[in-house]
C-alpha cells in the first residue's frame, strides 16, 4: 500500500511519464510489426523468384532440347550419305524457323560438307567435337565473345554437325514480357562476366536476387536473375507514418498543453506592445490614413489625417458621405471621385481631391486607395493613403511662372538680336514719311490739292506700315498667361516670316517658304509656337550667314498627316558636330560666342507643353534640317 502511495505521488509530480511510456512502446510494437511484415514479405518475393527462375531454366532447356532432337533427326537422315544440299537447307530452314536463336548448321560427314547461315572455324568447334564423340551425346562450347554465341555439337564416328546458338537472342525469343518486366534475366559464365541479358536497365544490388547453373554440357554458363525494386507495402507505410504523425502531434500538444498559460500571458504582453507600437508609427506618419467600409462609412483615421482636415477622429469615425472636410463648392466632384473609389476603379496612380480645412483654407491632396483585406481573405473596405500636396502645388506654380519669366526673357534676348534690323525697319517708314512731308508742304503752298492728297495717302500708308512693326513687336514681347486655342500654323509661319524679313535681307539670306495648303487647324498657344518658329528662323540665319552667298538659304515648310502637323526649318550651314548634339537642347549650353543657351530649351519645353516634338537630322548636302510636329 505504501508502495502504490509512493508510486501515486511521484506520477503526480511527473505527470506525462505514462502517456509518454505508453507512446514509445507503442511506436516500438508499430515498427516491430512493421518489420516483421517487411521480412515476411521479402521471404515470400523469394519464394516467388526462384520459382519464376525455376520455371525460365526449364523452359529455356525444353527449347535446346527440342532444338537436339530436330538436329539428330538431321544428323541421322545424313548417315547414309544420301542427303542433298537441297534437303539439307530445306530441313536447315525449318530447324531455324522453330528456334530462331539458331544462326548457323553446318554438316559434315564422311563423303559430303554442308553449311547454311553462320559458319564456325574449326579450331573453336575440334574440342567440343572430340568431347561430344567422346560422351556419345551432344555437347556445347564455351561462350564465344563479344556476340555471346555457343556452338551445339552433335558427332559419331564420321558425321559432325555444328549449330551457332545466339544467346541473347535466345532469352529476347524464350523470356516472357512479364518476366522481363519483373526481373533483369542474366546469362553468366563462370567468371561471372555477362553473356546476354533480357534487360538492359541495371538493378540495384540490394534487390533480391538468385543463381542457379545452366549447365548445358561444358558450356559453364549461370543464369541470374535479380528483380526490380517495385513499390510494393504503400499501405503499410502510410499507415506506419500515420501513426508516427499523430504521435508527434499529441506529443507536442502535451508539450504545448503545460507550456499555454505562460505562453498566453507572453503573448498577450506582446499583443500589447505591439499595439503600442503600431499605435506610435501611426501617430508618426506625415501620410494621412482613412479606412472605409464597403458603404463608404469612416471606421479609421490616423492623427496626421485628421490635422490635414481639422477634425478630430471622434467626429470622423461613422460619418457617410458628404463628409465635413468636402469643400462645398464641388461637392459634385467629390461624389463621383467617391462613387468611383466605391466601385474599385480609383486610378493606381492616385487622384488629386481639393479639400476643406476646418477653419476653411483649402487643402490640396492626393489620394491613394488600395482594398482593405481582412485575415480571410475578404474585402471588408477601402484603404486611403493621403498626401498634403498643397506645398507641392505651390511650388509647382512657382516653376510655371518661372518658366514663364525664363520665356519671356528668352524673347526679350531674341529682340534685343534683332534690334538693329527693326530699327531700320521702322527707319524706312520714317524717313519715307519725313520724305513725303517736306512735298506735302510745297504741295500746299502751291495749292496743289490732287498732289496734296496723294502724297498724305502715301504718308498714311507708310505710317501703317510702321505701326504693323510696332504692333508685330509688342504681340511678340508681352507678357501673358499661356493661352490656348484653334490657330493656323501657315498663320503663324507667316508672322514669323514678317519678324525675320529684314535680318535676312540685311545679312543676304535667302528665305522659301513652302506652305501646305489646306492645313488642319491645331489647339495651342498662338505666340509660343510663333517664338518657337521664329527662334529656329533666327538660328538657320545665324548658321546660313557664315556662308558663301551661294550657300545663303533658308526654307520653311509646313505639312500634315493622319496624326501630327509638321514644320520644318532647314539651313546650308556648317551642321550640329556629334560631340554637340548630344546637349544641343540643354539648357544654357551654346555654340554662339555672345548666345545664352536657352532658346532651344524654351522651344522643345513650350512644344512638349503641346504634347509635341522638336528634333533635328543632318542635311545630306550640308546644314541641319529642324522639325517640330504638333499633334492633330
Amino acid at each position: 500500500m505504501r508502495l502504490l502511495t509512493t508510486l501515486s505521488l511521484r506520477l503526480s509530480a511527473h505527470p506525462w511519464f505514462l502517456p509518454r511510456l505508453a507512446l514509445v512502446l507503442f511506436l516500438a510494437t508499430v515498427l516491430g510489426l512493421f518489420a516483421y511484415l517487411r521480412h515476411g514479405e521479402r521471404e515470400e518475393a523469394r519464394l516467388v523468384l526462384i520459382n519464376d527462375v525455376l520455371w525460365v531454366e526449364q523452359n529455356l532447356r525444353f527449347v535446346l532440347g527440342q532444338s537436339e532432337e530436330r538436329l539428330a533427326a538431321l544428323l541421322e537422315q545424313s548417315r547414309d550419305g544420301s542427303l542433298s544440299e537441297a534437303e539439307f537447307r530445306s530441313r536447315a530452314r525449318l530447324i531455324i524457323g522453330a528456334n530462331a536463336a539458331i544462326t548457323g548448321i553446318q554438316l559434315r560427314t564422311k563423303n559430303q560438307s554442308f553449311s547454311y547461315g553462320q559458319h564456325l572455324s574449326a579450331e573453336v568447334t575440334r574440342e567440343p567435337i572430340a568431347l561430344a564423340q567422346g560422351m556419345g551425346r551432344p555437347s556445347y562450347t564455351l561462350p564465344l565473345y563479344p556476340k555471346g554465341m555457343i556452338a551445339l555439337i552433335l558427332a559419331e564416328h564420321d558425321l559432325e554437325l555444328v549449330a551457332s546458338i545466339a544467346l541473347p537472342k535466345l532469352l529476347q525469343q524464350q523470356v516472357p514480357w512479364w518476366f522481363a518486366y519483373k526481373y533483369r534475366l542474366e546469362m553468366i559464365d563462370a567468371d561471372g562476366r555477362e553473356i546476354a541479358s533480357k534487360s538492359k536497365i541495371e538493378a540495384d544490388e540490394t534487390n533480391l536476387s538468385y543463381q542457379l547453373p545452366f549447365d548445358l554440357v561444358s558450356s559453364g554458363l549461370l543464369l541470374r536473375i535479380t528483380a526490380y525494386r517495385h513499390p510494393t507495402g504503400l499501405v503499410q507505410k502510410l499507415l506506419i507514418a500515420s501513426v508516427l504523425g499523430l504521435a508527434l502531434i499529441v506529443l507536442f500538444s502535451w508539450w504545448r498543453l503545460r507550456r499555454q498559460m505562460q505562453a498566453r500571458l507572453l503573448a498577450e504582453n506582446a499583443l500589447r506592445e505591439e499595439h503600442a507600437f503600431r499605435t506610435a508609427m501611426e501617430d508618426s506618419l506625415s501620410v494621412g490614413m482613412r479606412a472605409r467600409d464597403m458603404d463608404g462609412r469612416i471606421v479609421y483615421v490616423n492623427p496626421a489625417f485628421c490635422g490635414m482636415v481639422g477634425y478630430s477622429a471622434e467626429e470622423l469615425i461613422g460619418a457617410l458621405p458628404p463628409y465635413p472636410y468636402w469643400n462645398p463648392e464641388d461637392i459634385a466632384g467629390h461624389q463621383a471621385q467617391n462613387e468611383i473609389v466605391l466601385s474599385g476603379r480609383a486610378p493606381h496612380d492616385g487622384f488629386e481631391s481639393m479639400v476643406r480645412h476646418r477653419d476653411g483654407h483649402l487643402v490640396a491632396t492626393r489620394v491613394y486607395t488600395t482594398p482593405l483585406i481582412d485575415a480571410t481573405g475578404k474585402q471588408r473596405g477601402w484603404m486611403s493613403s493621403v498626401v498634403d500636396i498643397t506645398a507641392l502645388k505651390a511650388a509647382e506654380a512657382r516653376e510655371r511662372e518661372q518658366e514663364e519669366m525664363l520665356r519671356h526673357t528668352g524673347k526679350l534676348i531674341t529682340m534685343g538680336e534683332m534690334a538693329s534690323t527693326l530699327a531700320h525697319e521702322l527707319n524706312q517708314p520714317l524717313m519715307a514719311m519725313s520724305n513725303y512731308a517736306s512735298a506735302a508742304r510745297q504741295f500746299a503752298n502751291q495749292n496743289n490739292h490732287e498732289l496734296l492728297d496723294s502724297t498724305l495717302s502715301k504718308i498714311a500708308g507708310q505710317a501703317h506700315r510702321a505701326a504693323a512693326v510696332v504692333k508685330r513687336i509688342r504681340e511678340f514681347v508681352q507678357k501673358r498667361t499661356p493661352h490656348c486655342e484653334p490657330c493656323d500654323i501657315n498663320h503663324i509661319a507667316s508672322n514669323a516670316f514678317e519678324l525675320i524679313d529684314a535680318s535676312a535681307r540685311s545679312q543676304g539670306v535667302r528665305l522659301h517658304f513652302n506652305l501646305g495648303a489646306a492645313l488642319p487647324q491645331i489647339h495651342a498657344d498662338e505666340v509660343l509656337l510663333g517664338q518657337v518658329v521664329l527662334n529656329l528662323l533666327r538660328n538657320a540665319l545665324d548658321a546660313s550667314s557664315e556662308q558663301p552667298q551661294s550657300r545663303r538659304d533658308v526654307w520653311l515648310a509646313t505639312y500634315c498627316d493622319d496624326t501630327a502637323v509638321y514644320l520644318s526649318v532647314c539651313d546650308r550651314g556648317s551642321g550640329i558636330a556629334p560631340e554637340v548634339a548630344s546637349r544641343l537642347f540643354d539648357a544654357f549650353f551654346t555654340t554662339k560666342s555672345l548666345g545664352m543657351g536657352i532658346g532651344l530649351n524654351i522651344c522643345r519645353s513650350i512644344l512638349e507643353q503641346h504634347r509635341g516634338k522638336l528634333w533635328f537630322e543632318a542635311h545630306p548636302q550640308g546644314g541641319t534640317y529642324f522639325y517640330m510636329s504638333l499633334p492633330r
